[in-house]
């Protein structure tokens, strides 16, 4: 199967700074790819170079099986849905004209899918983008993303400023717009629970660079347990122990290793009072970094 998204070897300077380097993947159709890291570790560089909206010094981008250059640009990225963290816009244009503006850009005369979105999101239709808070500016922006039914979105930390039920509301429309219109989705987040719920697979990156996939695979495929005991008991860290954290009360710990094993380890260790649960991905997360050594 043609990727509908190849990145090869693409590094970004700022001068002397780096922004990202040697940065490779794929992104299939149909597939929702998580794009993880901490803030300032170089996802919205990436994406932004993806896009043309910053140049890049050394690498090549293939979409959609073409080469993206200034001659096509234009072309290929009418089947994009992009969704920028800041979400700006002009600032003195009414909502409703901002998002038929957007539409009509897309080659789109239906407005069908427009007021599904804007009803489902309860987009302040009226007003214009000034006067709107950050939370309904973010509204805004996700309806002139999806309103054209792209073939890939990429989606720069799509719900900072959201309150939960429009988070909800968003991700249902995400995987309806994926199984029935097989749309492609390059997510970007730290929220690490929106990967986890709703992403295919996952990509790592850090100071600029991707974090190996043989060690990402390498990672998932261990099995890993969050240990709660007494904190009077005395645990040293290891190559299987990973000390979360620790209370006047509990000590928490990610196990590396087969449960038995971690089983003998309890009983040696005469714990009277445990508590075994299976870690969530962001608790891996914080473990593959620190893991990681600094080292990509």
């Amino acid at each position: 199967m043609q990727p509908i998204l190849k990145v090869t070897n693409l590094s970004k300077y700022y001068g002397r700074f780096l922004g990202i380097k040697d940065v490779s993947f794929e992104l299939y159709p149909g597939e929702i790819l998580g794009f993880i890291g901490p803030n300032g570790a170089g996802k919205s560089t990436t994406i932004r170079t993806l896009l043309g909206l910053l140049n890049y010094q050394l690498g090549h981008i293939e979409l959609f099986g073409q080469t993206l250059t200034l001659n096509n640009a234009s072309h290929l990225l009418k089947d994009i849905g992009y969704l920028s963290s800041e979400a700006k816009m002009y600032e003195f244009m009414k909502v409703k004209d901002l998002l038929n503006v957007s539409l009509h850009l897309s080659g789109i005369k239906d407005d069908t899918y427009q007021k599904h979105l804007t009803t489902l999101l309860d987009v302040p239709l009226n007003k214009r983008f000034s006067e709107l808070s950050f939370g309904n500016r973010k509204k805004v922006s996700i309806v002139s993303a999806l309103q054209h039914k792209p073939k890939l979105l990429i989606l720069d930390e799509p719900t900072n400023g959201l309150d939960p039920l429009m988070q909800l509301h968003f991700f249902a429309e995400i995987k309806k717009l994926n199984k029935d219109h097989k749309t492609t989705v390059l997510l970007s987040s730290h929220h690490l629970k929106e990967v986890e719920n709703y992403c295919d697979r996952m990509m790592f990156i850090k100071n600029g660079a991707l974090i190996d996939q043989t060690k990402i695979d390498h990672f998932i495929g261990q099995t890993y347990t969050k240990v709660s005991i007494p904190s009077h008991i005395a645990l040293k860290e290891d190559d299987k122990i990973s000390i979360q954290s620790k209370t006047d009360n509990k000590l928490s710990f990610i196990y590396k290793g087969d449960v038995k094993d971690l089983l003998n380890l309890l009983l040696s260790l005469n714990v009277d009072d445990v508590e075994i649960t299976k870690p969530d991905l962001e608790e891996l997360f914080v473990t593959l970094y620190d893991n990681d050594g600094g080292n990509v």
